[in-house]
């Protein structure tokens, strides 16, 4: 007989975590790459990503392409 995770509720449990945390790795890079191209690199670059997407990930895009600086997105809205 053999064994299938994925066919269990744990299983399912891992894959929807993962798939979670893949989701807001994928906004995380986005989020970077739009600092990265306004600003070029810098180093708390990571961090401000994170906060930006916590905070509100399609907004905080819309404030890096309305022409906010750097020290505007780093303050806390």
């Amino acid at each position: 007989m053999r064994f299938n995770l994925a066919e269990t509720e744990t299983g399912r449990e891992i894959a929807q975590e993962n798939q979670e945390l893949g989701r807001e790795l994928g906004l995380i890079r986005s989020m970077e790459l739009f600092l990265q191209t306004r600003f070029g690199d810098f180093p708390d670059q990571y961090d401000l990503a994170r906060k930006l997407v916590t905070e509100d990930h399609a907004a905080n895009v819309a404030r890096i392409l309305d022409g906010a600086s750097l020290e505007e997105l780093r303050r806390s809205r």
